[in-house]
């Protein structure tokens, strides 16, 4: 593991803070602006809604392989050029999705935009772990879960404005400006982490070692792929909640947004509670208690929806439930797993990643393809709760037993 952080790096500025929430929250305000225009994409291309489904799986896909891209680079040339670079990316992509004259031109847009905002989610994650130890690692990513939580309990209301006053379009003119602000926000004040001789050679051979050795340590590993089933839930979530409560349930853009906005409150508290918590709990136990909220308020969700009529409220109060669980998993997942990354932290944290995104990906584009109706997201909350549940108990075990090193792979 690393070494523990000196005192005086042990603590990040607000203005800092602040700006790395926004970047990770690039990801999240390019999904919550654009959910509420889904039905109005569907009429305005004349296309089934699982094609505009399609939309968030390609952006997920593509985070999931710009961060598997970004990790190399961030090791060789540090953390502030691959990071502005990606920042420029999401920008002119914004543009083009806000100018596409089909669906297929909104696919491909919102594919380059995810290879942009990838770099906000990977690169933040390495300024902290090069600064700080897993503890305070853990409060700092839980403070940038609050922070970055406003995106999700803003970005829905504020797309249904957009919409309702200027059309779909505005939202990706919006993501556009808020890319501008934050590549210029992070050119004014983000320091490079990376010291010239902490540097990467960036060579195949030594990209292959690196992601190598980090899939043999069996500890990250299952982090790793216990972090994609809790994106899992969440995305599939995401995917479906505005056919469930617009379509099924019959209600308005603007009232979805309000619940949505909602359940993302609940997520603030989640990682407010996660940070007094850490006082006397260990990351790993608040990590494995959220999973297992998880976990049960899908099962009881699950068993309402097959065996019981279910109104709109009773669906409602479950998923709050349910999203309040991962609350307590993202900020004490990212800084265990980033923990186990030792001295690779951005090649770490693009793996890690690379793992959550492509995974969140399949249950996004899996939950489109079943039937319509009320049971498929519980039923996913259950199978990838219990997933992500057993591997952080797999990735505790092989944490504090031998594990391959680094050098030795």
């Amino acid at each position: 593991m690393r070494a523990s952080a000196s005192p005086s790096q042990s603590s990040l500025g607000w203005s800092l803070i602040l700006l790395l929430s926004l970047l990770t929250a690039l990801d999240a305000m390019a999904i919550d602006l654009y959910l509420p225009a889904f039905p109005t994409v569907t009429e305005a291309f004349a296309v089934d809604p699982a094609r505009v489904q399609q939309t968030l799986s390609v952006f997920l896909f593509g985070l999931a392989i710009g961060q598997g891209l970004y990790g190399p680079l961030l090791d060789r040339f540090g953390r502030r050029l691959p990071l502005l670079l990606g920042m420029a990316l999401f920008c002119a992509a914004s543009v083009m999705a806000a100018m596409a004259s089909s669906i297929e031109a909104v696919l491909f847009a919102r594919f380059l935009q995810a290879l942009g905002a990838a770099a906000g989610l990977v690169a933040p994650r390495s300024v902290v772990a090069d600064l700080c130890d897993v503890r305070e690692s853990a409060r700092i990513f839980s403070i940038l879960m609050q922070i970055m939580a406003i995106a999700p309990i803003v970005a829905p209301i504020l797309g249904s404005y957009l919409l309702a006053l200027a059309g779909w379009r505005s939202i990706f003119w919006a993501l556009a400006l808020v890319g501008v602000v934050g590549g210029l926000w992070a050119m004014l004040i983000l320091p490079e982490t990376l010291p010239p001789g902490a540097r990467q050679p960036l060579n195949l051979r030594a990209v292959v070692k690196t992601y190598w050795g980090l899939c043999r340590k069996r500890s990250f590993f299952a982090y790793a792929i216990a972090g994609g089933f809790i994106l899992g839930s969440l995305f599939a979530y995401i995917t479906v909640a505005p056919f469930i409560f617009i379509v099924h349930f019959g209600l308005k853009p603007l009232t979805f947004s309000l619940l949505f906005a909602a359940n993302a409150v609940t997520l603030v508290i989640s990682a407010q509670c996660t940070i007094i918590l850490l006082r006397r709990v260990t990351a790993q136990k608040i990590l494995l208690g959220g999973l297992l909220l998880h976990l049960g308020s899908g099962l009881a969700l699950l068993l309402a929806s097959l065996y019981a009529g279910v109104s709109v409220w009773f669906y409602f109060a479950f998923l709050a439930l349910a999203i309040s669980g991962l609350g307590f998993t993202f900020g004490t997942h990212a800084a265990l797993t980033m923990d186990e990354a030792q001295e690779q932290t951005g090649s770490g944290s693009a793996l890690m990643g690379l793992f959550q995104y492509l995974l969140g990906a399949a249950a996004g584009l899996f939950i489109s393809w079943l039937p319509e109706g009320l049971v498929p997201l519980p039923l996913i909350f259950v199978l990838c709760g219990a997933c992500a549940w057993l591997l952080c108990v797999a990735a505790y075990r092989a944490r504090i037993r031998p594990t391959v090193s680094l050098e030795s792979a």
